[in-house]
């Protein structure tokens, strides 16, 4: 029985690899001097990877610096480019020949309202024919009285009102009625209940004695938020015998047309060519206001395609790593 017990142990006896395994301990006590080359390795490897993470910090640093660089270039650059002529010919004048007829019919000291509600980021672009047709009406007599619905153009209204001023134009040539809260409704409370108590002199009694109805034309300074389409949604119906003309940016230009084409509009003044021919126009006549002659200057073509162009560089750096990133992964698509 003891032989059979040990004879069924034999087989399942770990002493061979027992045996196997006590070698090998020694060896892997000695493995540390064989490793360490590769430890050294590391070291190195770890070393190694610091000149390329100076590299990439570098790199960065290159690349933010690139587009203000690049920016003084093309500023330089710019200097250079002689200005670009919007004008198109006769085709453009004849939205100023209507502005000028419109202003032209009004007799010597009769009331224009004008609302200048355009936006500070679009305002540029009509500011050179705002301030011509503003000096037209001082040439032919006008008094004007400004007013404003939307906060950017109340900015705006205080910068003319305060360029009248320092040529001359007194309280009773120029009336500030102020910022009229509420949007449409203020319109509508204007045209309906007049300007109200607040403003003060000769001009202004005036107003307040004959009604909304005194006013011989509206000249509308036009933006996204008040524009030809309120005035003649909310205005004319409340005063049909109220003639309206506008001066916008281009990109109103859709929504306010079919008013002129219907005749709603005696006047508009809507694109980039057609503002700087009335602008050429007014000043053309020598119209003789303030200390001297009108000769605001007009806006440069050069500049504002310089500034397209900029904007454009920024969106493109701005996006730079997503576009890069995203032609990486389509690429890696591709050759998969």
């Amino acid at each position: 029985m003891t032989d059979s017990r040990d004879q069924g142990a034999r087989p399942g006896s770990p002493e061979p690899t027992g045996g196997a395994e006590q070698p090998e301990a020694p060896a892997t006590e000695a493995t540390p001097p064989e490793d360490a080359p590769e430890a050294s390795e590391a070291a190195g490897g770890e070393e190694g990877e610091r000149p390329s993470r100076r590299r990439r910090r570098l790199g960065a640093g290159v690349s933010a610096g690139i587009p203000p660089v690049a920016l003084v270039v093309l500023l330089a650059i710019a200097s250079f480019v002689p200005g670009i002529a919007f004008t198109g010919g006769g085709s453009e004048d004849g939205p100023g020949r209507d502005l000028e007829a419109a202003i032209g019919r009004l007799q010597t000291g009769a009331p224009v309202l004008v609302d200048i509600d355009g936006d500070l980021g679009t305002y540029p672009e009509i500011r050179y024919a705002t301030r011509a047709a503003l000096a037209d009406l001082m040439v032919k007599g006008a008094n004007v009285a400004i007013v404003s619905f939307s906060g950017e153009g109340r900015a705006i209204a205080v910068a003319e009102v305060a360029r009248l001023r320092s040529l001359g134009a007194g309280a009773d040539r120029v009336l500030d009625l102020g910022f009229r809260s509420g949007g449409e409704p203020a319109l509508v409370q204007l045209a309906g209940s007049g300007i109200g108590p607040g403003p003060a002199g000769p001009f202004a009694d005036a107003l307040r004695k004959d009604g909304f109805g005194s006013f011989r034309l509206a000249l509308v300074i036009g933006g996204a938020e008040i524009g030809p389409r309120s005035w003649i949604e909310q205005v004319q119906p409340r005063v049909p015998g109220l003639p309206i003309a506008a001066i916008t940016p281009s990109f109103l230009l859709p929504e306010v047309l079919p008013y002129r084409s219907s005749g709603q509009l005696v006047a508009l003044v809507g694109t980039l060519p057609s503002n700087l021919a009335y602008g050429k126009q007014v000043a053309a006549r020598g119209a003789a206001f303030g200390p001297g002659t009108f000769a605001e200057r007009s806006p440069n073509g050069a500049a504002i395609v310089f500034g397209m162009l900029v904007a454009i560089a920024v969106l493109l750096a701005s996006s730079g790593g997503s576009l890069a990133g995203w032609g990486r992964a389509a690429w890696r698509r591709f050759r998969s």
